[in-house]
Formats: structure tokens, sequence, C-alpha cells
């Protein structure tokens, strides 16, 4: 088997799911701005042949925004599972965007415009606020958030590094994971899935419960760069001893 952490058993059929900001790519000063390396996106269509197309991508950024940074013939789930997409480019299901989110976006705007260093990031099923430039105003933008959200059920908060995401219930990485499980190529494949935020730990549970493996970016590798290593390992075919 490829390189891989001494206690990780990974299994040689298994579906790959990878998790984008701070697994695949590392952090930048805001989402725009995040870059690939240049090989890696044609390294992910070179693993995702090796396997069987048994490969996706699940993350909580936005459906178009995926596909700029890593081209077509790769399945992605977005905004935590929101939209489903395979390798074809089929959208296979998609959320209904609740209309709270827009009344909410507005007033956001106005705050963060007000608190230099702070970003909001508007998505088709959420909204994104992030103060990584600026940490002095996350408890801040994080109350004003649960202010607006509460009188919503249909909403969820959930925080991220130096960010709260506002978004539509009943979608989560896990579901995702679970979702491209039942299809083919994934269906009867064991699930490993590589992420490294508070976002992505129900789906490192959900693959470790189902008899796969559920792996932190920088607990069982080092970080993104380790990470991009050890992918290129496996899409090479490599073996150890």
């Amino acid at each position: 088997m490829p390189h891989y952490p001494s206690h990780v058993n990974l299994p040689r059929d298994c579906a790959l799911f990878l998790d984008i900001d701070g697994t695949l790519l590392d952090f930048a000063a805001a989402p725009g701005l995040a870059v690939p390396p240049p090989e890696l996106p044609g390294l992910l269509r070179q693993l995702a042949g090796r396997m069987g197309s048994a490969l996706a991508l699940i993350s909580g950024r936005m459906l178009a925004d995926i596909e700029r940074l890593f081209g077509p013939g790769i399945a992605v789930a977005a905004e935590h599972g929101a939209c489903l997409r395979d390798a074809s480019g089929r959208i296979l299901t998609e959320a209904v965007p609740d209309p709270a989110l827009r009344p909410i976006a507005a007033i956001l705007h106005a705050a963060v415009a007000a608190r230099p260093g702070a970003l909001l990031e508007e998505k088709r099923f959420g909204l994104t606020l992030h103060w990584r430039g600026a940490p002095a105003w996350g408890a801040e933008l994080a109350a004003l958030a649960a202010e607006l959200a509460a009188p919503h059920p249909g909403l969820v908060l959930l925080p991220a590094h130096a960010a709260l995401e506002i978004r539509t219930g009943g979608n989560d990485k896990a579901s995702a994971l679970e979702a491209f499980l039942r299809i083919a190529p994934f269906a009867g494949r064991l699930p490993v899935f590589v992420g490294d935020d508070v976002t992505d730990e129900p789906a490192i549970a959900r693959a470790n419960a189902l008899g796969g493996a559920g792996l932190h970016t920088n607990r069982d590798f080092g970080g993104p760069a380790a990470l991009r290593a050890w992918l290129a390992e496996l899409a090479e075919g490599r073996e150890d001893g």
C-alpha cells in the first residue's frame, strides 16, 4: 500500500472523499485567494481513474467555485452536500435555498463593511462569515449571526476555522458521504474521508462507523502538503516495501 500513518489501515477497494480548504488546499486569507498547486487537478483526475471514479470532493464551497478550482471529471458535494454532482457533470440532488438567507445577508453585508478585515461569503444555500484577517471581530459577528438566525428554524449555525456558517439545515458532509455510497461507482466500497475542520467531524465519524477510515489532515498527515504528497503516491500506484 502507499505510505500512510502507521495507525491507519486503509482498505484497498475504497471510496475516497476529500475536503478542500485546509485539506487539499492550504488556508488563504480569503476563500477567493486559495489556489491549488498547478498539478493538483490533474493528479486528482488521475487518482480517480485508478479508483474507478470512486473519488469525490466534499466541501462547503459553492459548486461553481469548486469547478473553477479543479475543473471537470471529479464528483462533488458542494455546500456541505446541498448540491451533489457526479463526475460526468450531472446534478444528482439539490436542496431548496431558505428564503430567510437573503435578508440576513443584507444585514451581515453591512456588518462586515463596518468591520475592516471581516468578510461575508454569500453562497446559494448559506452564508459564511470570515474573520481570519480580523480575529477581534469574531465574537461580535458570531453573536449577530446567532441573533439573526434564531427566528428561522430551517437554518443552522456551524462554527469553522475563524468563521461561522449559516446554512440551510438537513445537509452535512456525513450525509453527503452516505448519499454517494448509495450510488455507483461508490456503492459497495468502504469510505475513506479526509478533513480538517469542525465541519468535517461528522463525516470523519461516519466513515469510521461504516468500517472505513476517517482521517484528520493535520493529525494524521501533518498538513495539506503532506496529504498532497500521499495522494500523488496513490495516483502513481507506488507501494511500500
